[in-house]
């Protein structure tokens, strides 16, 4: 069976996120996040990327209408980091700018004081300390003691698995439109529409028949834009909502591998 895209992807001509076309008071999102795995947060200061040309407005925990809380499976992630950070990357603030160049530039400009905390990266010692994000599952089958007692040899050691990067072709990425009544329009890279309507609903404190995200297509995704697209859809949509301008955000690689979550181990 033919794809239907071939020819133009062939040709350049499919259209992807980043080649939507945008109204001219379109502004851009860019995330100030966390340069530590976890870290309580003492003071953030905005004061000097606030002040540069260009910057319209940084968007912090503060200004969320609803709830902070973007978790798909369990409730355990907050769009915007508030007192703790809980991971590399987690996003901190949405500089909201005239142009990305510009709010690269603020972002550098943004001084944070943390107090780091202990890191927990194995699952065993998570466990000993109470401190996994989920009760853990055993799946039980037979009786592995009576077993092993009429085995020749037994064969004992420890396994572990390292987590993968989604490289998926296209980056994620988001575009939001104000619509009239208060109604808002996104276009996501998404492999989970109705995921995002729900959590921007959420997060906006708005009914979900007042949010329509539109999916041309996506650049690959390998489930990496399952809930793994929600966060970047919400950060433009909350812009939107409050300036009430379309708002586009459309990752670097390097911002998105630092800042996406991975296929866990």
């Amino acid at each position: 069976m033919q794809n239907i895209d071939s020819i133009g992807h062939v040709k350049g001509s499919s259209i992807y996120l980043d080649d939507i076309a945008v109204p001219s008071t379109t502004l851009f999102a860019l995330p100030f996040d966390s340069n530590c795995a976890h870290a309580k947060i003492k003071s953030v200061d905005y004061t000097k990327a606030e002040q540069i040309p260009g910057v319209i407005k940084i968007i912090t925990s503060k200004d969320i209408p609803g709830e902070n809380q973007i978790g798909g499976i369990l409730p355990d992630e907050p769009l915007l980091a508030e007192d703790e950070i809980h991971f590399w990357g987690m996003p901190i603030a949405i500089i909201i700018a005239e142009s990305e160049y510009i709010a690269r530039k603020a972002r550098e400009q943004i001084d944070i004081v943390v107090e780091e905390l202990p890191v927990i990266v194995d699952p065993r010692v998570a466990r000993k300390k109470g401190q996994l994000i989920a009760p853990p599952r055993t799946f039980e089958l037979g009786n592995v003691d009576e077993t092993w007692a009429n085995c020749e040899h037994v064969i004992e050691g420890r396994a572990d698995t390292n987590g993968q990067e989604h490289l998926y072709i296209e980056t994620q990425g988001a575009f939001a439109n104000p619509m009239e009544n208060g109604h808002i329009r996104i276009s996501s890279s998404t492999q989970g529409p109705t995921i995002v309507q729900k959590t921007v609903a959420r997060v906006l404190g708005i009914p979900m028949h007042k949010v329509e995200v539109d999916v041309t297509r996506l650049g690959g995704g390998f489930g990496g834009k399952e809930d793994q697209a929600t966060a970047w859809a919400v950060m433009v949509a909350l812009a939107a909502q409050i300036l009430n301008k379309p708002v586009k955000f459309a990752m670097h690689r390097m911002d998105d591998m630092r800042m996406t979550g991975k296929r866990h181990p």
